[in-house]
């Protein structure tokens, strides 16, 4: 996975390297994915509603009805997730959890027992968990039947750094150290653009606020990296990335997609690195 449409995404839509929301599902996905993406950007609206002020308490309250049929089909869409392997189940698991803090949240607005700054808050962090964990599961599909296709280094970190500008969540400065010499590997970018945010989110999770990219090609492997950036790093150039946090499961998620496209992932605290066999290499 425009705000135009209230955020909806056609289940048709080709997925994008990115850690936002547009361009985010594989062509394949069941036309659920709709429905769901649709679900989550009333989650999101939810929160837009409560903090402004020239909205009035009764038409929250009126649309809570939809808000509640929302929260019922991101929770058949967890539930589903819980009856295949253990990486989906796990997601599952999460995002049901995270569906029944959501019900909660919608009993307190309903009752307007808390300040609508407060239901904001809680209504914008279970947005971004929720959409969180869609994105997992929707990646793992895309990853289970990848299109793969030859591909420069560098074009997948810049794409992953282009297509995020459109995304939720919070942006941070990430630095783009690319490949010299560029090469090329046969995989899915829509795969592992979203899986070099992923372990972006991950390593800014862990603390590490100054990011740096890098791209290397040491024939037969290209390898991506994430890690703190080093004073030398200050010429790179520098973009805005926008993350979804790293929920619970995205660690076990990235690591089974890193899997299924044959790739090798290594997370350790405060980095991350993906290496590919070079094509042809």
């Amino acid at each position: 996975m425009s705000s135009e449409n209230n955020g909806s995404k056609p289940d048709s839509q080709e997925p994008g390297p990115s850690s936002g929301t547009t361009q985010r599902l594989s062509a394949r996905a069941p036309s659920a994915w709709g429905a769901a993406r649709d679900a989550l950007a009333a989650m999101h609206n939810l929160d837009a509603l409560l903090r402004s002020a020239s909205v009035p308490y009764r038409t929250i309250r009126d649309v809570l009805p939809e808000l509640r049929s929302s929260a019922r089909v991101l929770r058949e869409v967890f539930e589903r997730a819980r009856l295949a392997d253990e990486t989906l189940a796990a997601v599952g698991d999460y995002g049901g959890g995270r569906v029944a803090e959501l019900e909660r949240l919608l009993d307190a607005t309903a009752a307007a027992g808390e300040e609508r700054a407060e239901l904001a808050k809680r209504a914008r962090s279970l947005a971004d968990e929720l959409e969180s964990a869609a994105d997992l599961l929707a990646l793992l599909e895309r990853a289970a039947e990848p299109v793969r296709t030859e591909v420069s280094v560098d074009v997948i970190v810049r794409e992953t750094a282009r297509l995020s500008g459109s995304g939720r969540g919070r942006e941070i400065a990430v630095r783009l150290d690319e490949a010299v010499p560029d090469c090329t590997v046969n995989t899915d970018p829509y795969v592992v653009g979203p899986l070099l945010a992923l372990m972006v989110a991950w390593v800014h999770a862990a603390g590490v606020a100054d990011l740096v990219v890098r791209a290397r090609c040491v024939l037969p492997l290209a390898t991506f990296t994430i890690e703190p950036a080093e004073p030398g790093d200050a010429t790179l150039p520098a973009i805005a990335l926008r993350i979804l946090p790293a929920v619970a499961p995205t660690e076990p998620a990235a690591r089974r997609v890193a899997e299924q496209i044959g790739a090798t992932l290594t997370l350790a605290s405060g980095r991350g690195a993906l290496q590919l066999p070079c094509a042809g290499g």
